[in-house]
């Protein structure tokens, strides 16, 4: 059987996105099978024909018999969506979709298998039911009288056709009348031998006849014929419309199949001009062995006044050997078969019945060599060559087998989307359709490398090994399982195959020649002609060749598919060992086969008994064919006479391999989703084919080399093989390698950030479905000539060749196929480029324009890689700007990837790898003229520069570099081209006469300005700060350096280093003031309480210039700040900002206390600033006569001048509210124009006592400061007497100003224990007693006035001894007498007589009467001086009244009696005694 084709998936048909609908039903049947055929895996496909020709696909499946899926095999697809149709009953192995006439919508016929018949019409976009008052739901058993079940069906527009068991054949008018309506249904019957077409329930019963087979109808000559095969072998045809029988012949069974059956009936299409039908019937033998056999008949059709038929008795027969028998189509010349292990076509009318048949490889023959599932020692072999090769262990061997297994599975065709998911519910990993959408490829490896790691438990290469077998083999079974085929799609117009499968939907292509010339070596086919090989005319070159291309196909079979595995994956992945390396590691492989070490570890794990087979079976294939090459290349080098003739030979068949060159039709017509699919699978099939096969015949001349002496090669010989036709085979590998790359490689998606942004790069043709891009990028069944063929049609228009419908036919993928292959490698005009790197620049633009900067990088790097190696390197860096370009592309695809997640070391490394692209792209010649030759979409945009100016192109492309680094943040790179431009404009020497201006006509100053400025943006964003300063003093540009030192500060103020320029470390040469006012000006438009604070900063600053003055007015202007702009705060952050404002004004004082004492003022608060004069009356600056006369205008302009003295008033009251914030008492003043008598109140009854002190010190003086001392000493006593503390806690609420009850400090509260107010009383004594002491000097007479607050309060209290003490200190040194100064005893004896203390009083006259008489001898001479005694005499007369008072209201008269008598007993001594020192002192002065 000749391999002539091999099917080609559709791409993305295993993921049709379905709209489900339920069909509602009103019959419920106990029985649910039986009386119709049950539910079969089946499709069918009805033909629409239009302006947009397209299938209507119908799939039943067994696993959900009760859905029928139906979609579009149009233009569109597989972008269209589908519609999914769920049934309340399982679903009859039919349905049948046809156009309504006018193809508004479309008719759906299909009949569940409990006998439920359905009519639905659906919406023309396959959306929705288009009527639902139109769904027709028919229980076909209520028409039938005896109940026999149904055998087959068929339908036709209007009609529904139901074959049964009985042989009769029921029509049912469905969907063209009413059901109760005359002639609904119908009998198609043959009773006695006649023909006859009755009414239901009219009809006499006969003989029977055979039940129906197979039913078909079909339009002959304008009329409906109903093709009726029966179980007995007669086959009947019916006109439909006149329900006449026209053909009843008896099909002759096979006298070869013993015990057959007929099953199925296929017709073929009308010849018109040899007026026959090809006519199929399937013959089934189930005797002993199970045969199938299909035999094709002629039918002939005459025409007159009716149709005749009849069946000519010339017969076919085309077994069904291998593999059941699925579905069969004819046209007027060939049937095709397609059974389980292939598709094959036969010619119907040859002459001779010997023909071989045409086979079509399905796909399941490409998954088993994918998926190392072909052969049972592939994947063995896998890991043999893997280990020879990779001899570094585990760290290299495991992600190279994975990256292996990874791509094998992802390959387009192979993955499969419902298959994946159902080998991942075997691991326990579930998921819903949204989830499984959503993944990428990279998300779809990350998956599987986590499954098959997890299984595999161990990390060793042969667990990893074991885990991705296992894995593959489930993947295998199931793509088996969920891809089976169900039915062809034949289109006799364009002569296009198709195929629909369980969840996908593929197309048949021809072979192309390399892969017939392939398949016809085991044939022994000597006709190169007609494999496209004319180049041969003598018959010993063709002779030569095949025994060239048998040796070839030995060492291929030697290694394995395996071996082109391993060499595409050096290629493609990013692996530790390059594709120039694995060729002399196979050719070791070849000549001493796998090492005893390598192999060990994997067949230790085998057993010895296999270890041992294993080893000696490959030794002896590995000796077998040594011997086999070595009389192979003897027996050719005989029969050649020469390997020089060998040579020519191989250097011929090579341009076989060359990829084909076309010249692409600008103005054709673009193909189709679907086609575009098909045409990138075709392509990626065979460019693998052709590139296995050049690396396998460079694997020959490279084996030619390595045995020469053993072959009788000569040195010349060897030498052209090494210097000819090996990098011409390189060559070749590499263009169908790139093919295979493109094909097989997913584009990737644009980053989530930047989704709009990539997507609006892709400037594709309205003519190409945009979804088809939009929400495939990133998917697997999106790949990078998917996006190439979208934009090679878009912009030269992709030829479409002759497709008469939507399918291309097999040749025609093959043309298409070479002509997308010519556009990859020679681009539209079929010519060899002028430079090796011209193609792979234009092909870099596509991708990087559609945002593929992995693909630019990878298809650069391999160009430049072959340029290196054939060594012309040199030439294409010194004398073509081709290089120029591929540098400057590769550097902005590395560019491009820094965006896609990088980070640390590995981003560093892309910029510094992109910095070098750039500078070398601009260092070659013809750089200018090359890189301005790219498009704007390529991203550099034309610059107007001859070239023949270098210093002026490369300023210029380095600004444009500087911005794209900038455009994706990346100062580093940014900064290098940004320095690199200004060493170009130092070069350029604009003020020559020389230098040709750009339309800009910008000065050195300028420019320099502006690159300066993006140095310091670049190093300010690197966090760089002294290398940004430098930029900004660097700068020449007077205006550009202000800006950017003003956003210098900002940023330094923002990241926290704003330190730098206050503590000196910054050289703020010519930049001080500036930086002054830029700090200033971010002080004013900043939030008071930020941190680091601008002003304290400002402070630091003024400091470090020893600017004092400005210093202090800076934290002067800050606490002002405070002050106004926290007045909303709460009371915790309140006392915060307060002692902000203490520190403030006590760092200006500080400040000011450094200047000398003749400019010690604050400069006035800024113009415009709120908190001008608010608090402060005008006044001078302190100044002296002779500095008022030398600079009045100085004076002037300190008017309004803060000096020491305010700025201590101010502290002092700002500590006095921070005291009150603590203890949650709010007060502010309101100017300090005058004393704060309300604020010291607050502050005694706050108990803040120091606090009082302090500001009554400041802001009193004089008989003011004694009465501001007495009302606080006065406060302080009244706290002193229990009596007393409610009502002070009344009085303190009162003297509060807006304070909340919460707020109101009182040490204590009317419920508290009296032994507390005790305890409290006990401080408040203590604390007056220290003040007391301590203050006293200040106003002689507090501890006068302290008494009389207590005793006027309490006139009973018992004042405490420490305070009476203070009444007679002073009369210690004269003790003739109460007189003395304040406080004295006699104010203290006044004070006992005016609260009624008479006890006291006397005791306390008495005490000092006593005194006064028991005066010692040495002051008796002091003591009788003139005017040397007093004592308060009025006040003891109004003290003896007091008593006499007493005594006469009765109230305590004997105290009051013993009082005055001891008063009066005691004056009496006390004036005697005054008398005699009377006499004595006038004696004495006479």
């Amino acid at each position: 059987m000749m391999v002539a084709g091999t099917e080609v998936p559709v791409i993305g048909s295993d993921s049709i996105k379905w709209i489900d609908l339920t069909i509602p039903s009103s019959i419920n049947h106990i029985d649910n099978g039986g009386f119709a055929p049950p539910t079969a895996d089946s499709a069918s496909a009805t033909y629409i024909h239009g302006d947009d020709s397209f299938y209507l696909i119908c799939r039943i499946h067994m696993a959900q018999s009760n859905v029928l899926e139906i979609f579009k095999l149009s233009r569109e697809f597989p972008h269209s969506t589908g519609l999914r149709l769920s049934f309340s009953h399982p679903l009859s192995a039919f349905a049948l979709v046809s156009a309504f006439p006018t193809k508004s919508h479309y008719l759906l016929y299909t009949v569940t298998i409990s006998g439920i018949a359905y009519f639905i019409k659906l919406s023309k976009d396959l959306t929705s039911i288009f009527s639902r008052d139109e769904l027709i739901e028919l229980d076909v058993r209520a028409y039938s009288n005896c109940n026999e079940p149904i055998t087959c069906m068929a339908a036709n527009h209007g009609c529904l056709l139901l074959g049964r068991n009985d042989g009769s054949v029921t029509c049912f008018q469905l969907g063209s009348l009413h059901q109760t309506a005359p002639g609904f249904v119908s009998e198609l019957r043959d009773d006695s031998g006649v023909s006859l077409g009755r009414l239901w329930g009219f009809m006499s019963r006969g003989r029977g006849v055979g039940a129906v087979q197979d039913l078909i109808v079909k339009e002959i000559l304008g009329k409906k014929v109903v093709f009726v095969l029966h179980h007995d072998g007669i086959l009947r045809a019916w006109d439909l419309l006149s329900r006449n029988k026209i053909l009843s012949h008896a099909m002759t069974v096979p006298t070869s199949l013993e015990g057959a059956t007929s099953t199925r009936l296929w017709l073929g299409e009308f010849n018109s001009d040899s007026s026959i039908f090809p006519l199929a019937i399937l013959y089934k033998s189930t005797l002993e062995v199970s045969m199938e056999v299909i035999y094709v008949y002629s039918l002939c059709c005459s025409t007159g006044d009716r149709i005749s038929l009849s069946v000519d008795s010339s017969v076919k027969n085309f077994p069904v050997d291998e593999g059941g028998c699925i579905d069969v189509k004819l046209t007027s010349d060939k049937i095709w078969i397609l059974k389980d292990n292939g598709l094959a076509y036969h010619h119907l009318f040859n002459s001779s019945n010997m023909e071989e048949a045409h086979c079509y490889a399905l796909q399941e023959e490409f998954i088993a060599d994918q998926l190392f599932q072909s052969s049972e020692h592939t994947s063995d072999d896998l890991i043999s060559i893997i280990s020879s090769i990779l001899s570094s262990g585990k760290d290299q061997i495991v992600p190279f087998v994975s990256s292996i297994f990874l791509r094998r599975i992802l390959h387009p065709g192979v993955y499969h989307n419902k298959v994946l998911r159902s080998t991942f519910l075997d691991y326990s990993k579930h998921w819903t359709d949204n989830e499984f959408q959503s993944l990428t490829v990279d998300g779809l490896k990350k998956e599987i490398i986590s499954l098959v790691e997890h299984e595999s438990m161990a990390e060793s290469p042969i667990s990893i090994f074991q885990g991705w077998k296992n894995f593959f083999c489930r993947y295998f079974q199931y793509w088996c399982k969920k891809n089976a085929p169900y039915a062809l799609i034949l289109q006799s117009t364009s002569g296009a195959v198709g195929l629909i499968r369980t969840h996908s939907v593929s197309l048949f292509r021809s072979l192309e020649n390399t892969e017939l010339l392939t398949d016809g070596l085991s044939e022994d086919l000597g006709d190169l002609a007609s494999f496209g090989l004319d180049l041969f005319n003598d018959n010993s070159d063709r002779e030569i060749l095949f025994e060239v291309l048998r040796c070839v196909v030995n060492i291929s079979q030697q290694l394995g598919k395996t071996a082109s595995f391993i060499f595409y994956e050096s290629f493609v992945g990013r692996q530790s060992i390059s594709s120039e390396e694995i060729i002399p590691r196979l050719l070791k492989i070849l000549g001493a086969g796998y090492g005893p070490s390598t192999r060990a570890g994997y067949l230790s794990g085998l057993g010895s008994d296999v270890a041992l087979e294993r080893e000696q079976r490959d030794h002896k294939n590995l000796r077998k064919f040594s011997v086999d090459m070595l009389l192979s290349l003897h027996d050719l080098c005989k029969k050649a006479a020469s390997w020089r003739k060998i040579l020519d030979v191989i250097e011929s068949y090579l341009q076989f391999l060359v990829p084909k060159k076309f010249t692409q039709n600008s103005g054709a017509e673009t193909l189709s989703c679907l086609n575009n699919s098909i045409l990138v699978q075709a392509s990626c099939q065979i460019a693998k084919v052709m590139f296995e096969y050049a690396l396998d015949i460079l694997l020959f001349v490279s084996y030619l080399m390595s045995i020469g002496g053993q072959i009788n090669m000569v040195h010349d010989d060897i030498t052209r093989i090494q210097v000819d036709l090996v990098p011409m085979i390189e060559e070749i590998i590499s263009e169908w390698l790139i093919i295979l790359v493109f094909c097989t490689t997913p584009s990737e998606s644009p980053p989530i950030e930047d989704f709009s942004s990539q997507l609006s790069l892709l400037q594709i043709d309205n003519k190409i479905n945009k979804r088809s891009w939009r929400e495939k990028l990133g998917k697997c069944d999106f790949t990078l000539a998917s996006l190439l063929l979208l934009h090679n049609q878009s912009s030269s228009g992709y030829e479409r060749h002759l497709s008469l419908g939507c399918l291309l036919n097999p040749h025609e993928i093959i043309t298409s196929v070479q002509k997308f292959a010519s556009w990859i490698v020679w681009g539209n005009t079929g010519e060899v480029s002028s430079s090796f790197l011209r193609r792979s620049t234009e092909l870099a633009i596509v991708l990087l324009r559609n945002g593929q900067y992995d693909a630019v990088e990878y298809l650069l790097a391999i160009f430049e890689a072959n340029a290196r190696r054939e060594r012309i390197f040199r030439s294409i860096q010194g004398t073509s700007g081709d290089w120029c370009l591929l540098q400057h592309l590769l550097g902005c695809c590395l560019v491009a990837q820094t965006q896609r997640g990088l980070h640390g070391v590995l981003k560093g490394r892309k910029v510094s790898e992109a910095v070098s692209c750039f500078f070398r792209a601009a260092s070659g010649e013809g750089a200018s003229q090359a890189l301005q030759s790219l498009s704007d979409e390529a991203g550099l945009p034309y610059l107007g520069f001859n070239g023949h100016v270098s210093a002026a192109w490369k300023l210029h492309y380095y600004q444009w570099v500087m911005q794209l680094f900038e455009q994706y943040n990346i100062s580093e790179g940014a900064c290098q081209f940004a320095l690199a431009a200004l060493e170009q404009v130092d070069d350029l020497g604009l003020g020559g006469d020389g230098f040709e201006r750009d339309s800009s006509n910008e000065s050195t100053t300028t420019i320099k300005g502006r690159l300066w400025a993006n140095v310091f943006k670049f190093t300010l964003d690197l966090n760089l700060l002294n290398d940004a300063y430098c930029a900004i003093i660097s700068n020449p540009d007077e205006e550009s350096k202000y800006i950017c030192l003003r956003r210098f500060v900002i940023v330094l103020y923002e990241c926290g280093a704003i330190k730098i320029l206050c503590n000196g470390q910054l050289p703020l040469i010519g930049l001080a003031d500036k930086v002054e006012r830029e700090l200033a000006w971010k002080a004013e438009r900043t939030d008071i309480l930020a941190k680091p604070n601008p002003y304290k900063l400002l402070y630091a600053f003024e400091i470090h210039r020893h600017n004092w003055r400005k210093a202090a007015s800076y934290m002067y202007l800050y606490s002002a700040r405070l002050r106004t702009d926290t007045v909303q705060k709460d009371q915790q952050h309140m006392s915060i900002t307060l002692q902000e404002r203490l520190n403030a004004l006590s760092a200006a004082v500080n400040a000011l206390q450094l200047v000398h004492p003749a400019y010690v003022w604050i400069d006035p608060l800024p113009e415009g600033y709120s908190l001008r004069n608010e608090h402060y009356p005008h006044k001078k600056a302190k100044t002296t006569v002779k500095e008022q006369s030398v600079n009045d205008v100085q004076s002037q302009r300190l008017q309004f001048c803060i000096d020491i003295e305010k700025l201590e008033y101010e502290i002092v009251l700002t500590s006095a509210e921070y005291q009150l914030s603590l203890a949650n008492v709010k007060w502010t003043y309101s100017g300090i124009g005058k004393a704060p008598s309300d604020l010291v109140e607050l502050l005694v009854l706050t108990n803040l006592y120091d606090t009082a002190f302090s500001v009554i010190l400041k802001f009193w003086k004089d008989s003011d400061l004694k009465r501001e001392l007495e009302k606080i000493f006065s406060a302080i006593a009244l706290k002193c007497c229990p009596s007393t503390v409610s009502s002070s806690r009344t009085r303190s609420q009162s003297l509060l100003l807006t304070s909340s009850k919460d707020e109101v400090v009182v040490h204590g509260s009317p419920g508290m224990e009296l032994t507390s107010e005790q305890t409290k009383a006990n401080c408040h004594w203590e604390t007056l007693e220290q003040y007391l002491e301590k203050y006293k000097n200040f106003h002689s007479r507090l501890p006068v006035i302290v008494a009389e607050t207590l005793l006027r309060t309490d006139p009973h209290i018992e004042l405490p001894l420490w305070l009476v003490k203070m009444f007679k200190e002073n009369q210690r040194e004269r003790p003739w007498g109460m007189t003395g100064p304040e406080p004295s005893s006699a104010s203290l004896f006044r004070l006992y007589v005016d609260y009624g203390r008479y006890t006291e009083a006397t005791n306390l006259f008495l005490e000092y009467v006593e005194a006064f008489a028991s005066t010692r001898p040495l002051d008796i001479i002091n003591r009788k001086r003139s005017s040397a005694v007093w004592f308060p005499y009025n006040t003891v007369e109004r003290l003896w009244c007091q008593l006499e008072g007493l005594i006469k209201s009765g109230h305590m008269v004997d105290q009051s009696d013993k009082l005055k008598r001891l008063l009066y007993k005691s004056l009496v001594n006390h004036l005697k005694q005054l008398k005699v020192d009377s006499v004595d002192a006038v004696s004495s002065a006479g």
